[in-house]
């Protein structure tokens, strides 16, 4: 194969696989409750960063409670799963709109 064919291809390869994975990206919004000390947004963003197919957690704590906007991979995790790691870790969480 020619130089210039094996970087045409390698360059298709990597642009294909690029909009595959940025396609399968989708940002959820939880309301998560019983945060209400310094130390329980962060626990709360390192328990959804550990959700494997979360690529980016932010936490923004307030009153008891706390939003959670979380970037995940739709084929690795759902919001289900995000839900269920909030809860099991003690900070119950709905989905938001």
């Amino acid at each position: 194969m020619k130089p210039i064919t094996r970087l045409a291809a390698a360059l298709g390869l990597v642009l294909a696989t690029g909009t595959m994975a940025s396609a399968a990206e989708q940002m959820a919004t939880l309301e998560v409750q019983n945060v209400s000390c310094v130390t329980c947004a962060p626990i709360v963003k390192r328990t959804l960063t550990r959700v494997p197919g979360v690529s980016r957690v932010a936490v923004t704590e307030g009153n008891g409670t706390a939003t959670a906007t979380v970037t995940f991979d739709t084929a690795k995790a759902d919001v289900a799963a995000l839900v269920q790691a909030t809860t099991n870790a003690g900070f119950p969480s709905r989905a938001v709109q």
